[in-house]
Formats: structure tokens, sequence, C-alpha cells
């Protein structure tokens, strides 16, 4: 049981790492593709989502270590 408990949070952390920096990287693409610029909004949206994925992370660590 202890095992399936790890393997989440494992999941858990590397899926809220990607998200937040995969979707930033795409809005930011998306957003240089329409307004016709070259990588600024790309560089915005990656180092906003790289924030988001690293305050998830810690938010998860600390909820996994407050009970011990």
């Amino acid at each position: 049981m202890k095992i399936l408990q790890n393997l989440a949070l494992v999941s858990q952390i590397g899926l809220s790492m990607a998200i937040p920096i995969l979707g930033g990287v795409y809005i930011g693409k998306f957003l240089d593709d329409k307004l016709n610029t070259e990588f600024i909004f790309l560089g915005i949206f990656s180092v906003l989502g790289i924030i988001t994925s690293f305050i998830s992370l810690f938010k998860i660590t600390t909820k996994g270590t407050k009970g011990k």
C-alpha cells in the first residue's frame, strides 16, 4: 500500500511540474504567432509556468511533511 502512495505522489509531482510549464509554452507560442512577436510572450509565459510549477511543488511537499 505504501508503494502505491509513493507512486501517486511521484506522479502528482511530475504532472504538477509539467502541465504549467507546457501550458505556458503553448500559450506564449500561440500569442507570439497571433501578434507576430518574436518569443516575447513565449519567454514570459514560460517563466510564469516555471514559477507556478515550483509553487505547486512547494505546496505538495509542505502538505506531505506537515503531518509528520
